[in-house]
């Protein structure tokens, strides 16, 4: 199953007319469906998005193949064009920080997105929108970091009083075709053989057993990332692990940092 997270319906409505979604109604909340694909219009804000998204994925619980992509408008500087497509590889919520895997070649630009709770009329360093953390965390239960993908459209220099209903739609008509090889990419890497040989993944599941299963989760996706990056090297994985919970949850929080950078 394809899940498709927009906040708008301006943003929902050239995607559901191209993929010829159907109305549902069996949740309360804005969604379209065909037999391969879901199409949720969670709202403006991350308490809008965190209890949509959540409602969706406890109603239709993912399988391990599925994947999940985030699609709407966002503000940013003026250095990228109004238009552009934006691949979002670290969220930015405060002093918290997401990261979604990106482990698949593609022409898009990638860039960090700051998570804000109104529209920008100042902007920073980074694009902007009000839904991606929360996304990011209801989806993360559910499906591994390199399952998610975050496909934003610069709609604004951070003049949101200028964006309208017609002119969203534009914008997400003019990348449809981003939007399907966007999905063609994540679901090959879905199901291409295995990362890691078959003594790597012996070393993998020993070394996760010391950890609880989402931060051996995320382990994984962190040694998937870097094997793509890295030409098909492994890290040793014989470090000696500390008794102390948060002593564990610190190293392990190091080793993702080194492994993703």
């Amino acid at each position: 199953m394809i899940y498709l997270i927009t906040a708008l319906d301006a943003e929902a409505r050239p995607l559901y007319e191209y993929y010829r979604l159907k109305r549902d109604t069996s949740l309360p909340y804005t969604l379209y469906r065909s037999e391969e694909m879901v199409l949720l219009v969670g709202g403006m804000g991350r308490t809008n998005a965190l209890m949509a998204l959540s409602a969706l994925l406890g109603w239709r619980i993912p399988e391990d193949k599925d994947i999940l992509i985030n699609i709407g408008i966002c503000g940013a500087p003026s250095e990228y064009r109004i238009g552009e497509a934006l691949l979002i590889h670290q969220i930015l919520d405060g002093d918290r920080r997401y990261y979604p895997d990106i482990l698949y070649s593609h022409p898009l630009r990638e860039t960090s997105m700051r998570c804000v709770d109104t529209p920008q009329s100042l902007c920073g360093d980074y694009p902007v929108d009000m839904e991606s953390s929360a996304i990011f965390q209801a989806a993360s239960r559910f499906f591994k970091l390199h399952q998610m993908a975050f496909l934003k459209i610069v709609s604004d220099h951070c003049t949101p009083e200028l964006v309208t209903k017609e002119g969203v739609m534009e914008l997400l008509r003019s990348h449809v075709d981003t939007v399907d090889t966007l999905i063609s990419r994540l679901r090959a890497i879905q199901k291409e053989p295995s990362f890691f040989s078959a003594d790597e993944r012996d070393t993998i599941d020993v070394f996760k057993t010391r950890f609880t299963k989402s931060q051996g989760d995320a382990l994984e996706d962190a040694l998937t990332y870097f094997r793509f990056r890295n030409k098909g090297k492994f890290p040793p994985l014989n470090l000696l692990i500390p008794n102390s919970k948060r002593e564990r949850s610190l190293l392990l929080e190091e080793l993702i940092a080194t492994l993703t950078a």
